[in-house]
Formats: structure tokens, sequence, C-alpha cells
């Protein structure tokens, strides 16, 4: 007796992924910015505020906090809905954004003017994005992910983890959190990037070893992401933490979305170059964005 044929793959919407994407945007800009305050108020309240317990307990407690996680939950939903209806290079670059619309509701809370040197560092940032966002694939569906590809990209996922968190708490503040935010980073465009074969595969039928194993990896990084950019929070701000997470996660997630998806940029040879340079421009206004922004008030923590 054959299994049952599968049904039709999911239709792309490219439109309104984008649309989607940049409600999800807002959301985790929300998420952000309550999370940074709560974080540096969480520094404030504790003895040894560097001791992981005393910290995390004392976000804990604050409703602030759970605002902000409440937040960032309804932008990773919308996110997971984008993914499913546009290919990851083109949802992923929109969600830099958060980090533009995360820089005046930190300064509303904070009470504090933006700088005329992060305004600017923003605008190079979104000159890349809409360049990449201009270069990304449409339409199309990807091919089906193996299993060897998903486990492979698991793995690899969580030996750059460890390695990367263990090598930023031999640095300095700065490099810390940006290290942690990195995590975090990574964290998000794993899950982004094997959210869209996780959907086709449960949407297929019987699951696969890989689809398993995708799976719970995306149910798992979310919440190590979560924790590690609490820290970053704390140790570096917003700009430095955002920033970095922002910048790392697209980058991950087009990695997976092309060796492991098979999605290409428009243009051949051409357009790859042309994605290049708009990815160097973007990560160049990320950098100057962590370099302009408010030095936290505990950076030695």
């Amino acid at each position: 007796m054959r299994p049952p044929a599968p049904g039709p793959p999911l239709e792309a919407h490219p439109v309104i992924a984008v649309l989607l994407a940049l409600g999800s945007a807002f959301l985790y800009a929300l998420a952000a910015a309550l999370q940074r305050l709560a974080a540096s108020r969480a520094a404030h309240e504790g003895t040894h505020p560097r001791d992981g317990r005393e910290f995390f307990g004392a976000l804990a407690r604050m409703p602030l906090w759970w605002s902000g996680l409440a937040s960032m939950a309804c932008g990773a939903g919308v996110h997971v809905v984008a993914l499913g209806l546009g290919s990851v290079t083109l949802v992923q670059p929109v969600g830099v954004l958060a980090l533009v619309l995360a820089l005046p509701l930190d300064a509303r809370l904070e009470r504090r003017t933006i700088r005329g040197a992060e305004w600017a560092s923003a605008a190079v940032l979104v000159a890349g994005l809409a360049g990449l966002l201009a270069l990304a694939p449409h339409h199309g569906e990807p091919r089906p992910a193996g299993s060897g590809g998903l486990v492979g990209t698991a793995v690899a996922a969580a030996v750059v983890l460890v390695t990367v968190v263990l090598a930023g708490n031999r640095l300095g503040w700065r490099a810390r959190a940006v290290s942690r935010a990195a995590g975090a980073g990574l964290c998000a465009g794993v899950t982004s990037g094997l959210v869209r074969p996780v959907l086709h595969g449960l949407h297929r039928g019987p699951l696969e070893a890989g689809v398993v194993v995708a799976g719970i990896t995306v149910l798992v990084l979310p919440v190590i992401g979560v924790l590690l950019l609490q820290t970053a929070y704390r140790d570096g701000g917003l700009d430095a933490g955002l920033a970095t997470q922002t910048t790392v996660d697209p980058v991950v997630a087009g990695v997976i979305g092309i060796v492991v998806l098979d999605e290409r940029f428009g243009g051949g040879v051409v357009g790859a170059g042309l994605a290049v340079v708009c990815a160097v421009v973007t990560v160049v206004g990320l950098v100057a964005l962590i370099r302009a922004g408010p030095t936290p008030a505990h950076p030695g923590l």
C-alpha cells in the first residue's frame, strides 16, 4: 500500500510576507527597548549584578521585562508566518529594521536625545537593507531540504554557539556583550532558517529525522537566544546588543537559505556581487551604530 501523496506546497506571497516582517520588526523593536531597560534596572538592583541567578531573578520580578518578552513572542509568531509565505533571504533583511525602530523607542523610555551619529549610522544600515531587499528572491519555492542538511545545520549551530560564547567570556565588557549578542543572533538566524523547512516537512506528511531535529532546534534556540541577549543588553546597552544581533541574524539565515534551501539572489554573479556590497554597507552601518551609542551605566560589570 503506497503512502498518501503529500499536499501542495505552501503558496508564496512575498508582499504579504514583507508586510508581516515589518510588523514583526516593530514588535521586536518594542521588545528590545523594554528588555534593555529592564536589564539596566536589574543590574542596578543586585549586589552582584554579574551573578546570573541574581540578575535573571531580578528580571523575573519585573512586569516591564515580561511585557518585553510578550512583545518578542508576538513578533516571533508573526515572523514565523512571514517565513511561511516568503523566502528566508527576503524576510530576514527586514528584521534589521527592528534596530532602527528601537532607537526612538529606547530614547523615549530613557528620556534621552538620539545622537546625530546614531541616525547617520541607521541611514547607512537602511541603505544596505534596501539593496538586499531589491536583490532577494521574491518568488519560487525552495527545494526540499534533506535530512543531512538539517541535522548538519543544527550541529554546526551548536558548535559555533558554544565557541562564540566561551570565547567572549574572556574578553572585555564591550566584546563580551557583542559575543553574547552574536550568539543570540546565531540562535535567531538558525531558527529563522529552519522554520520554513520544518513547516514544509509538517505539511508534506510523515516526518523525517532531519525535520524532527530541526523542529527541536527551532524550539530550543530561541530560549537560549533570549537569555544571551539579556546579558548583552546589561553589559553593552541597546546599540551594541541589538545591532550585533540584527547583523548576525540575517547573515546566518541567508547562509542557510542559500546553502541548505538553495535560494539565490537575482542577477547571477553580478547580483551576488551587489548583494555582498549591500551586506558590507549594512554591517558598516551597524558597527558605526555600536560605536555611536551611549555607554551603559555599568560597562565594567
